[in-house]
């Protein structure tokens, strides 16, 4: 599984993992709030949702290596 490395507005970095994100929304100063199932605070960040969205949809997870598959 793939994480997203995001900048908080706080100038902290944080690993987000997209499966967790339940919605996007934004904020008056033109950043982004990442609401997260399970968490009652949002996670505040600079920029756009769709830039914040397009980076969360780049992280696809890989395939798996079908080598792997053989062998298990």
């Amino acid at each position: 599984m793939a994480f997203v490395e995001l900048t908080e507005i706080s100038g902290d970095t944080v690993l987000v993992n997209p499966i967790a994100v339940a919605y996007l929304r934004a904020t008056a100063d033109g950043g982004t709030e990442l609401h997260f199932t399970g968490r009652a605070e949002p996670l505040r960040v600079p920029g756009a949702p769709s830039d914040v969205a397009r980076s969360l949809e780049n992280a696809a997870p890989t395939p798996p290596d079908p080598t792997l598959s053989l062998l298990a």
